[in-house]
């Protein structure tokens, strides 16, 4: 088949054999920008092919703003007062983490102004721009050309932030566009699948993970919290196997067998991944409902004031950027 060139709209009926999940991009596969920017990464079509040769998006990828877990994605959510739709993602960092240019192109604005606190605009041509938000310094000025992975500020917590993260958009022709398939395709999103082949279970939690969309670290992360990568782990409370199910849940998600890692890894990663959407893709909301259950979140407006689940979230969290790291 060499010299032939392969629709997007043929491909786009075989991402499994590709790995491109095409549920994560948004529109019609066979239409979508993205999906020939992610052919084009893997390889799966020359670079000149198509709409790659003039995908101004195509440079978007293999650099992170900064190295640390999502922890709020693209899409519904109402976090915030006011808040439907969260247009970027959100990356937990410390505060004063140096934040990189993602492509190179010119400083079309710097300065504070809404809930975005203090946010780095950068024009790459063709209708592309990337924004930085809620940071706690800007190391560019207006006008200025900056080149891909260069510096341009440091994270914060400025404007309507809950807590210190770097918050990265894309849009196109002014309209944000979800920025996890150009972050998962390579750069430290890379990390997660490789880091996680190596634990028990990992080609499984990497296939689970695929399977629903989920980062496959912290699907490990829910994993090494709940049964320490135990399938024959029993909770107390009679929570079965490694996603620690109990056994109605088990019933409810159709798992028959939970102590089959199969069944409960499938079972548990379709209800975190209901739950992410129940929270609009909040994490620290989804595995606090994970553990707590999704009223005892809804009660108590956030993560509830019990030991136990804050210790789990917070654990979750700390393997998923361990995970998420270059090793």
């Amino acid at each position: 088949m060499a010299g032939i060139t392969i629709p997007p709209e043929i491909l786009a009926t075989m991402p499994a054999r590709f790995g491109i999940r095409s549920p994560q991009l948004g529109g019609p596969t066979a239409n979508s920008t993205q999906f020939w920017t992610l052919l084009v990464q893997r390889g799966v079509v020359p670079r000149t092919s198509g709409a790659a040769a003039h995908d101004p998006l195509a440079n978007l990828s293999g650099v992170w703003p900064v190295d640390g877990p999502i922890t709020s994605m693209f899409g519904p959510r109402s976090l915030l007062p006011g808040e439907k739709f969260h247009t970027g993602i959100d990356i937990g960092v410390p505060e004063r983490t140096p934040v990189r240019a993602t492509a190179s192109g010119i400083v079309r604005f710097v300065g504070n102004t809404d809930g975005y606190g203090l946010r780095v605009e950068i024009d790459h041509g063709n209708g592309v721009t990337t924004l930085y938000a809620h940071l706690s310094e800007a190391n560019v000025v207006p006008g200025q050309r900056v080149e891909r992975g260069q510096p341009i500020g440091k994270s914060g917590n400025t404007g309507a932030s809950t807590g210190p993260h770097l918050h990265y958009e894309i849009r196109q022709n002014g309209r944000p566009i979800d920025p996890w398939p150009f972050l998962q395709a390579s750069g430290s999103g890379a990390y997660s699948a490789q880091n996680v082949l190596r634990l028990p279970f990992g080609d499984l939690i990497v296939a689970t993970a695929q399977r629903y969309g989920l980062d496959p670290a912290l699907l490990a992360a829910i994993v090494k919290a709940e049964s320490g990568f135990d399938s024959r782990a029993v909770s107390s409370a009679g929570a079965k196997g490694l996603m620690q199910l109990m056994d109605g849940t088990a019933a409810a998600l159709g798992v028959r067998d939970p102590f089959d890692p199969v069944q409960n890894l499938d079972g548990g990663a379709r209800y975190f991944r209901d739950l992410l959407h129940r929270f609009s893709g909040d994490v620290r909301l989804a595995l606090a409902a994970y553990n707590a259950g999704p009223n005892a979140v809804r009660e108590a407006g956030g993560v509830p004031p019990y030991a136990e689940t804050q210790r789990f979230v917070e654990a979750v969290m700390a393997t998923w950027q361990m995970l998420s790291r270059a090793s």
